[in-house]
C-alpha cells in the first residue's frame, strides 16, 4: 500500500471515529433534563410537584399561570353552542400563598384572595 493511501485511510478512520464519538455525546446530552423540562432543576417546578403548578391558554389566547396551589386544572364543558373552558384553583391547606396570573396578579392565602 502506498504511503498516500495509508494517510487517507487513517484520515477517514479518524474522521469517522470522531463523528461517532460526537454523536454518542450528543445523544447523552439530549437525554438529560434541560431548561424546558418539567423535572429540570432550572425550572420553577420542583421534581415532586403535583398539578398545583400549571400554565395554560384560555379560549381567547391569553396565558394563565398558577403557582403554589394544592391543585389546579381545566374544566371543559360541552354546550349546544360549543365548548366552554374554565380553570379551577384549590389553595394549599397550610395557608401559604397561591399566585394566579390571569389579566393581572391574584394572590390567595388563608385570609382570602386579593
Amino acid at each position: 500500500m502506498k504511503k498516500i493511501n495509508r494517510f487517507y485511510t487513517g484520515l477517514i478512520t479518524m474522521t469517522l471515529s470522531f463523528s461517532l464519538l460526537g454523536l454518542a455525546n450528543a445523544e447523552s446530552f439530549l437525554d438529560s433534563p434541560s431548561l424546558f423540562d418539567d423535572s429540570g432543576s432550572f425550572n420553577f417546578a420542583d421534581s415532586n410537584t403535583n398539578s398545583g403548578d400549571n400554565s395554560f391558554y384560555k379560549d381567547d389566547g391569553s396565558l394563565v399561570i398558577i403557582r403554589g396551589a394544592k391543585d389546579s386544572g381545566l374544566i371543559v364543558r360541552g354546550t349546544d353552542e360549543g365548548t366552554e373552558t374554565e380553570y379551577y384553583v384549590i389553595p394549599k391547606d397550610d395557608g401559604s400563598k397561591t399566585f394566579i396570573y390571569d389579566e393581572g396578579l391574584t394572590v390567595c392565602d388563608s385570609n382570602g384572595c386579593y
